[in-house]
């Protein structure tokens, strides 16, 4: 710690005056740490309907919409590269192009509650 004081046989406890160490924690040029728990990432979630077959739902984050509905038309013999462009406007927010594409996929992809 660095520390100056001026002396004088005079001078009393007011007129005396110090410099303390810029790092020492807490001082009064130094603002206290703060420890923050880490923030989690939320990861949104869908619900993926496959209009085809009844009953047919799965809950899904955005990097499995692509292997679900390719799946599922996969078990019609179908494939399909609007899979990718459906995955690409829900991550998008993009929802009218979303809604247009899972249309012609015959799925329904709405984010879960």
């Amino acid at each position: 710690m660095t520390a100056l004081a001026k002396s004088s046989a005079a001078a009393d406890s007011r007129s005396s005056w110090s410099l303390r160490s810029f790092h020492k924690e807490g001082s009064a040029f130094t603002p206290p740490r703060r420890h923050h728990s880490p923030q989690r990432a939320v990861t949104t979630i869908y619900r993926v309907t496959d209009c085809l077959h009844p009953g047919r739902t799965v809950h899904v984050p955005s990097d499995g919409l692509v292997t679900t509905v390719s799946a599922w038309l996969a078990e019609l013999g179908a494939d399909s590269p609007l899979v990718e462009d459906l995955a690409r406007a829900v991550r998008a927010g993009d929802w009218p192009a979303a809604y247009a594409l899972g249309e012609s996929l015959s799925v329904d992809v709405t984010v879960a509650a």
